[in-house]
């Protein structure tokens, strides 16, 4: 093991043997770390044994539900390409899961244990992956480390950087280095993060500009999107708009934006669907003390609402299919760094965001120069433009035929990709 791996394995276990006391009472109420808490700290889900134990396995893993989503179209195709082969995945978050849960459920899950040396090692020997994928940002040292001594093909798909993470891997550059060199293949989303792995010492011919792959349009299941438009449709008032990935930290400037919105629109509806749903019970209550009424769409009645809670997972495109206009959220506050901007625009939706979406740059900068989109800074923007919007069908025609050329100009990263694994 390099002498850079066994400082960063002892300094996570002493960071664990800090954390561990309040991991655990947090395991007692807060449900993102009670969920797969012992599966974290290396106990294997007996079901996922059975599942992968002795099978020559492709092994995805993504942090959470957008890196799944955006990665969940590789498995028909390496289906296709391996047919041999058992697809297996991992993610880091609940909301992963979740979306592994409802997307694809017949795909062998369990979270990645925490990147410390030992609790990770079971995991990797059991799988013994001929291939692992790794999305966008996950660059954990002890998983390529383990996974490339077990002889598998490492490559990072849709990946990217954050301006934090560059900063933190300046300080770690021996350790990142590394890590970087035990991968076979970067699919990088842009020239510009291309750029940061040579600055990093990666060799050119392990670099290759693939697109983004959230330019590829997803697979629509009918039968879920009939599903949710017969539920809502008895609550929905004429006019719908849909606020997509919302946090609580960014719900004052929304509700603001409501407020205005409805004054200009009466007979309008908002879907709301919160990033986390640990937060609905907060937002209802801002709901409540607004006095908008509002309904769960796990119990949506029969009555006209203000607001419809989108408390359901993996609905949310389909919910974007009933609007005429869709904010984005994660990017009115700072901090988050924005959600996929691209999902109103597969259905050929004009899409707000806040001025916060720095995860998503360059589609931010392509939605707006199409335009397929607008950049709003506050709520009274906010407003403005989805009031303008909804009182304008020829606009939404425009906007709906830019959307669909920005993302037929753009397409053809899955197959780039494919051509690495």
């Amino acid at each position: 093991m390099p002498l850079q791996l066994v400082i960063y394995n002892v300094l996570y276990l002493l960071l664990l043997l800090v954390l561990f006391p309040f991991l655990s009472v947090a395991a007692l109420f807060f449900t993102k770390y009670k969920t797969g808490f012992l599966n974290r700290f290396g106990l294997i889900p007996p079901a996922f044994k059975k599942k992968v134990k002795g099978f020559e396995n492709i092994w995805l893993h993504a942090a959470s539900a957008g890196e799944v989503k955006c990665i969940l179209p590789l498995v028909a195709e390496l289906r296709k390409k391996y047919p041999a082969a058992n697809i297996v995945f991992t993610t880091t978050g609940l909301n992963g899961q979740r979306m592994l849960g409802k997307a694809a459920k017949d795909i062998p899950a369990c979270y990645l244990p925490l990147d410390f040396y030992f609790l990770l090692k079971p995991l990797v020997l059991l799988i013994n992956p001929k291939i692992l994928v790794v999305a966008e940002t996950e660059y954990w040292p002890n998983l390529f480390y383990l996974a490339g001594k077990q002889g598998a093909r490492l490559v990072v798909v849709n990946g990217r950087f954050s301006k934090k993470a560059v900063r933190r891997y300046r300080f770690t550059g021996p350790l990142i280095k590394k890590v970087f060199a035990l991968t076979a293949a970067f699919a990088m989303r842009s020239r510009e993060d291309a750029a940061i792995l040579l600055k990093f010492g990666v060799s050119p011919e392990k670099i290759f500009i693939t697109g983004d792959l959230k330019y590829e349009k997803p697979v629509i299941n009918g039968d879920k999107k009939e599903a949710l438009e017969t539920a809502l449709r008895p609550v929905l008032k004429e006019k719908i708009m849909v606020f997509g990935s919302v946090h609580y930290k960014e719900a004052g400037e929304i509700l603001a934006a409501f407020k205005l919105i409805k004054a200009e629109t009466p007979g309008i509806t908002f879907i709301l669907a919160p990033r986390f749903m640990e937060e609905i019970p907060a937002l209802m209550a801002l709901l409540e003390a607004e006095s908008y009424f509002s309904v769960k769409r796990s119990n949506p009645g029969k009555v006209k609402a203000d607001v419809v809670i989108l408390d359901t997972f993996g609905e949310l495109s389909y919910a974007y299919g009933l609007c005429a206009v869709a904010f984005v959220g994660g990017s009115l506050a700072g901090g988050i760094g924005g959600h996929n901007l691209l999902e109103p625009a597969y259905l050929g939706k004009p899409v707000l965001f806040g001025p916060h979406a720095f995860n998503f740059k360059e589609m931010a900068t392509e939605i707006i120069n199409k335009p397929a989109g607008f950049l709003v800074r506050d709520s009274a923007e906010l407003a403005a433009k989805a009031a303008e919007l909804l009182a304008n069908p020829l606009m939404l025609q425009k906007i709906r035929q830019a959307a669909f050329e920005l993302l037929e100009n753009r397409k053809g990263s899955l197959l780039k990709t494919l051509e690495l694994l």
